[in-house]
This record gives structure tokens, C-alpha cells and sequence, in this order.
């Protein structure tokens, strides 16, 4: 079962490389966007940590 295991990540981990650094249109790939301007990038994923731990306790809280 291990092994089955493995492989799916090692098969999503592949995947989501090749999704990261896939060229789009403009020539451009996610992996650029977030080299170029990573403090837009982490200043989303703060406000989406927050919003969900706000909504977890509003839940709590109810």
C-alpha cells in the first residue's frame, strides 16, 4: 500500500511542476510571476490564512 502511495505523490508532485513552470501565451509561467513579485504572492496567502481562521472561529463561536 506504501507504494501506491509513493507513486501518487511522486505523480502529483511531477504534475504540479510541470503545471508551475508550463509556459503560457505571453511566455510567461507561474513560477516566473512568483519569482518576479513574491510579496504580492505571500501578502495573498496571509489574507487567506487570516480569512479562514476568522471564518473557523465565527463557525466555533456559533
Amino acid at each position: 500500500m506504501s507504494t501506491i502511495k509513493t507513486f501518487l505523490l511522486g505523480a502529483a508532485t511531477a504534475y504540479a511542476v510541470y503545471f508551475i513552470t508550463r509556459k503560457r501565451v505571453d511566455d510567461t509561467s507561474i513560477l516566473d510571476d512568483l519569482l518576479d513579485n513574491p510579496s504580492l504572492f505571500l501578502n495573498k496567502a496571509k489574507d487567506y490564512a487570516m480569512a479562514e481562521v476568522m471564518k473557523t472561529i465565527k463557525e466555533k463561536l456559533n
